[in-house]
């Protein structure tokens, strides 16, 4: 045998060498479908069984409490005693800040429509530090109108 030939046989072994542990290693570490028929009661019998218990970890359960409140509220709202009752309810677990900006809409939308019958007024702070109050129709849940609302200025804007 010349030394070409004699080195290519080396390189050939050596490649098997380095797939056969490759190969080992795998079969090794591979993880393997379960047996429906093997599988016992440790796993969930629905995906979201755990979910509630991580939304409690990551939100507060004052939150989550604020937030069904105001879902009930919207569902039982039939005459206007109840409807401000429950504005009275949201204000105070509101910032002042967003309840001027609500109130600033109100006075807006009393002027426009007349009355604030079957409508839900919703407020979040955009990264301008403006605050944009939304219109929903009650019983549609539909959106109806928004307002960006400068509250240090009184300025309000239609988007």
């Amino acid at each position: 045998m010349n030394k070409t030939t004699r080195n290519i046989l080396i390189m050939i072994i050596i490649i098997l060498l380095i797939f056969a542990i490759i190969f080992v290693w795998y079969q090794k570490f591979k993880t393997e479908p379960l047996d429906t028929n093997t599988v016992s009661g440790n796993i969930l019998n629905d995906a979201n069984t755990g979910l509630d218990n991580i939304l409690d970890n990551i939100l507060d359960n004052k939150n989550i409490e604020n937030t069904n409140n105001v879902e009930n509220t919207q569902n039982k709202q039939e005459n206007t005693n109840k409807e401000q009752e429950n504005d009275t309810d949201l204000e105070n677990q509101m910032t002042s800040k967003e309840s001027k900006a609500i109130n600033l809409v109100k006075e807006q939308w009393k002027k426009e429509w007349g009355n604030l019958d079957d409508v839900s007024f919703n407020v979040s702070v955009r990264s301008d530090g403006k605050y944009l109050v939304t219109v929903y129709d009650i019983t549609s849940t539909q959106l109806i109108q928004g307002y960006i609302v400068d509250v240090e200025t009184e300025t309000i804007k239609e988007k």
